[in-house]
Formats: C-alpha cells, sequence, structure tokens
C-alpha cells in the first residue's frame, strides 16, 4: 500500500474522531423547564425528630421501656410449662445413629460407609446429671437444692420461671431451656425431671415430689 494513501487514511480517521469528541462535548442547553429541590435533607429531618423526641421525653421513655424489656427476658425467658410430675416414669433413649450415606473427606476419601452405626455417647459421654424444674414451683426448687446441688457437676435447668430469684436462691449457676428445646428434643412430660447416661444409653427420669 502507498505509505501516503495510508497517512491519508490516519489522518481522515483522527479528524472524524475529534468531531465526535467535539459533538458529544457541545452544550445542548436546557431540555424543558427546570425545578429547584425543594424537598429537605433527610439526615437534617432525623436530626429534627430526635430533637423534638429529646425535648419531649418521648426519647427517655422509649429508652426506659427497652431497659425493662430486656430486664423482663433476662429475668424471665420464654420457657415452657409441665406438670408436675405425680409418679416415677422412666424412659431409655439410645441416641445410635446410622449414617445414610458415605462421608468423605475433601479428597473423596471414603471416612465411614453407609449403614456404620455412630453412637454420640462413646465419643462424648454425658458425665453429669441434667436437672430439670420448674422455678415457679417452690417443691421443686426444694426438691432441685436436695437432690442435684450436692454435685457441682451436674446442670440445673429451668424449663419455666424466675431465673434471677432461683439463680439467687440456690446460689449455683443456672441454666434455663428456652422455649423448650430440651424438653422437646428429650421427650420430657412433667417435672422435675433428670437426664442421666447409663452404658451407652440415656435414661430420662420424672420423679414425684412427696
Amino acid at each position: 500500500m502507498n505509505k501516503s494513501v495510508g497517512y491519508l487514511k490516519a489522518a481522515s480517521l483522527v479528524a472524524l474522531i475529534a468531531s465526535c469528541n467535539a459533538a458529544l462535548a457541545k452544550d445542548l442547553g436546557v431540555i424543558g423547564k427546570s425545578y429547584p429541590i425543594i424537598e429537605r435533607d433527610l439526615v437534617e429531618v432525623i436530626h429534627e425528630r430526635i430533637q423534638q423526641k429529646t425535648e419531649s421525653g418521648e426519647l427517655d421513655a422509649m429508652h426506659e421501656g427497652m431497659r425493662d424489656r430486656s430486664k423482663g427476658y433476662a429475668r424471665r425467658p420464654p420457657g415452657v410449662s409441665l406438670p408436675r410430675a405425680q409418679e416415677y416414669r422412666a424412659v431409655e433413649i439410645n441416641p445410635l445413629y446410622t449414617l445414610d450415606r458415605d462421608i468423605t473427606d475433601a479428597d473423596g476419601k471414603v471416612l465411614f460407609t453407609a449403614g456404620t452405626q455412630v453412637n454420640p455417647l462413646e465419643v462424648n459421654p454425658l458425665t453429669k446429671v441434667l436437672c430439670f424444674i420448674d422455678g415457679d414451683d417452690p417443691a421443686q426448687v426444694d426438691w432441685l437444692q436436695a437432690y442435684c446441688a450436692k454435685d457441682i457437676r451436674n446442670k440445673m435447668i429451668l424449663v419455666n420461671g424466675d431465673f434471677l430469684a432461683v439463680s439467687e436462691q440456690i446460689g449455683m449457676r443456672l441454666y434455663f431451656d428456652q422455649r423448650g428445646y430440651l424438653v422437646e428434643r428429650f421427650g420430657i412430660q412433667a417435672v422435675p425431671a433428670v437426664i442421666r447416661q447409663s452404658g451407652k444409653v440415656l435414661y430420662v427420669e420424672e420423679f414425684p415430689i412427696k
């Protein structure tokens, strides 16, 4: 190709690009009628509302309400209401689990084949007794102190009641079964009740108070 022709084409391309850029940068003026922004700044409005609620005392009332609700939740978390046990009852729970598929590692190597039976108690035995009571029943609180509080390894658990009041009364660490998760999982039907390990199984026992 003739060099002069090549230079000519290059110069034409540069001129075309320059003309396009000039057209894009051209001030086209105002299209349609414009209006000033009349809406207030949202942050300014929020600050003003907060100031109004502070001056009226509404903000302090809201904070006080939140504190009261938090204290109420800590004192009496959501639990479940169970009847007091009328007779002794014991239920065996066998936690033996059978794998329904192979368990592999990251490289696809089979660690455990489907059909393998696993007993969690053989890996992590329950070395303490779990004691469950209704904290609103003074007789059950007395039972808890007499039956479970003697061994510090035991776990004392409320299914219902005033958590802080019972904690202060027994003077030991106390737990709360919120929304009855353990009650449902282990099928506890009445309290006082305990869960203990015997051999390779668990026993749920419910005790009448005399």
